[in-house]
């Protein structure tokens, strides 16, 4: 079989997204690209990830041709390759429906960032790209220039994506963006809330890129 173990490992993160509950059902998708190959295993469309075995895992390539596998892709296989193609530093996407997320999505003007978590994600406020029908080819070309040289962004009235080097890194991404999206609307039924200068913010990504975690 083609990538196995990248196929394992694709299925590894959607059950750690369900037990997190960053998606129902069998909403989201996610998708790891190899280096070597440059082919992009992706979750199938529609298949409950609890039934997922390697082979269901489908092997295409960043134009959206299949390489390998039976199943039929994700209906946003356009949304992940446009985001390799725009992203040559990205080996990991994570499409989430997470509650929050999907909240401020579902307003104008993105997500505030009030947290330093948030602001170590992206440097300033969560963009949200405007809504375009899912699974469409304008859904791909809108999200992916929306969300620039950042690692995450709202997709209107849908959800979140969040890309980065590694899909394990996509996936804790998911988790910090949707605690940050949890604490900012919690933090706005209080009253009073103080948002982060933007300088600070670009400050603070900065400094979780140099200086957070092992390097």
């Amino acid at each position: 079989m083609l990538l196995e173990q990248e196929r394992t490992k694709v299925i590894e993160i959607a059950l750690k997204i369900q037990k997190e509950k960053l998606i129902p059902l069998t909403f989201g998708n996610f998708s790891l690209r190899n280096p070597e190959t440059g082919y992009v295993c992706i979750t199938p469309s529609g298949m409950p990830y609890e039934t997922l075995h390697p082979s269901d895992i489908v092997v295409v390539s960043v134009d959206n041709q299949i390489i390998e596998g039976e199943r039929r892709p994700s209906i946003e296989m356009p949304l992940h390759t446009a985001m390799y193609r725009r992203r040559p530093d990205v080996f990991g996407v994570v499409h989430t429906h997470s509650t929050y997320c999907t909240a401020w999505a579902c307003v104008d003007g993105g997500m505030p960032c009030i947290t330093s978590e948030a602001a170590g994600l992206v440097g300033g406020n969560i963009r949200c790209a405007a809504f375009v029908p899912p699974g469409s080819d304008e859904l791909a070309e809108v999200t992916s220039e929306a969300i620039g040289d950042d690692k995450a962004v709202l997709m209107g009235n849908h959800g979140a994506i969040c890309i980065d080097e590694t899909i394990d890194k996509a996936y804790n991404d998911a988790i910090v963006l949707e605690e940050s999206a949890k604490v900012a609307f919690l933090s706005y039924q209080m009253g009073n809330v103080n948002t982060l200068e933007d300088q600070m913010c670009k400050f603070l990504k900065e400094d979780t890129d140099q200086n957070y975690g092992q390097k």
